[in-house]
């Protein structure tokens, strides 16, 4: 009996120390892959999103150079150099601007690779021709194709980056704009999915926007400060002629999105979409502007705008709302919290970024500051005067070469080279907003 236990009792030891009866050792199992983290997707998403417009600078050079040696081609080269700088160095300004604005991710592999791609940029946009009103010569285009040539493959360096963090690699996997990167390890049966983080990311966003139409006020449009007035006869035109592109652009982007699989969502999903394309022919075409309107005096464009403000009232939000059908499901509940355009389940009401110099708009004169406005208000910045007013969804800056208006996170500068002033919108809210306000 003895004998029998202590057989026993030995293959018991062999299986705890991890090991096969024939004596060799089975592998360690995986560690389980990390959840996915809220910020951690949108810093991806951003990254990447800035990585592909990158993609295929160098083309373009190829087809410059081929006109050039065509001697029948000549009177083409002027226009055949100029789309190729322009379409460079706006791709090379929306990436830099993308990874400027970008929080760290706290991941040190990962920042670096992007401040070095960040560096390469500026060294690549310093080749672009200085002078953008003038007609690039093809000695300069060439010189802006051999920078180009230089910048590293910023995808392999941003794979190496990713790997070096697990949580990473994770948040990475699901952010829509970028392509997975292999990661081992169990994965939580609940644990957030490309394609649902790709589905609500995009649910959320038309949402806003469907939001924003709806809520449109014609007070939005008119500019009461004699100083601007002439400023809102050109407000209600665009608004009139753009109306209908707002909601062909939800139509389309609701039509391409692939079903959730989910029955809930996907009814949420073919609701929105049937309300939208119920409004669409009822606003003006998206695809003309009658000759006139540019003309019109603002007491004849002011009922076409409010005609126009009551079709998009009438866009349904179906109900139960999203984040209602989103926590029905925990693997789209789990999606929705890391997609960066939707605002996680149960979190608190939205408030205002705290302003660090409160109300005090003396505060700007000196060129940079951070204040809560209420309503509309003159702001003078290192010796620029404008006019920032508070709209129903974002902010309008009027200075005396005409006006900006932008949403949450959006910018806009005027002023003249090397005295600019940049006004950036931190938040919105109830009448009042925090704006971020620079010189340079």
């Amino acid at each position: 009996m003895r004998v029998r236990a202590a057989v026993v009792l030995g293959v018991f030891a062999l299986v705890a120390a991890g090991c096969t009866t024939d004596g060799h050792a089975l592998p360690a199992p995986l560690p389980p892959v990390p959840a996915a983290a809220r910020a951690l997707v949108a810093w991806s998403q951003a990254v990447c999103t800035s990585v592909q417009a990158l993609q295929g600078l160098q083309a373009g050079i190829d087809e410059v150079n081929h006109t050039a040696a065509d001697p029948s081609q000549a009177d083409f080269l002027p226009s055949e150099i100029s789309s190729y700088v322009s379409g460079i160095t706006g791709r090379l300004g929306q990436a830099g601007e993308g990874l400027k604005s970008l929080p760290p991710s706290g991941i040190e592999a990962a920042d670096a690779s992007v401040a070095q791609l960040g560096k390469s940029l500026d060294a690549v946009t310093e080749k672009a021709p200085p002078d953008t009103t003038a007609q690039p010569t093809l000695a300069q285009a060439r010189d802006l194709a051999t920078a180009v040539a230089t910048l590293k493959p910023a995808a392999a360096d941003l794979t190496k980056a990713v790997r070096s963090d697990a949580k990473l690699n994770a948040s990475y996997n699901v952010a829509p704009a970028c392509a997975p990167v292999r990661q081992f390890g169990p994965v939580d049966a609940a644990a957030p999915t490309r394609p649902l983080v790709a589905w609500a990311d995009t649910m959320c966003g038309a949402v806003t926007a469907a939001t924003a139409l709806k809520a449109q006020k014609i007070e939005d449009l008119i500019i009461t400060d004699p100083r601007y007035a002439r400023l809102s006869g050109f407000d209600l035109s665009s608004f009139i002629s753009s109306a209908g592109s707002g909601v062909a652009r939800l139509v389309e982007t609701l039509g391409t999105i692939t079903p959730s699989g989910i029955p809930a969502a996907d009814k949420y999903h073919d609701s929105l979409l049937a309300s939208l394309r119920s409004v669409a022919p009822k606003l003006p075409p998206s695809d003309s502007r009658p000759p006139d309107l540019d003309f019109q005096p603002v007491e004849q464009l002011k009922p076409q705008a409010q005609q126009i403000i009551g079709v998009l009232a009438t866009i349904t939000l179906p109900t139960p709302d999203l984040p209602t059908i989103a926590g029905a499901n925990p693997v789209l509940a789990h999606s929705h919290d890391v997609a960066p355009q939707c605002r996680p389940l149960g979190s608190p009401p939205p408030t205002l970024p705290p302003a660090a110099n409160g109300t005090d708009l003396g505060a700007c004169a000196g060129g940079k500051c951070q204040v809560l406005l209420t309503g509309q208000a003159d702001i003078t910045a290192s010796g620029l005067t404008f006019t920032a007013s508070v709209t129903s969804s974002g902010v309008r800056i009027l200075q005396d070469s005409g006006e900006i208006s932008f949403g949450v996170g959006g910018s806009g500068s005027f002023g003249m080279a090397g005295h600019m002033v940049t006004v950036r919108l931190a938040g919105v809210l109830d009448g009042k907003a925090v704006l971020d306000i620079s010189t340079g």
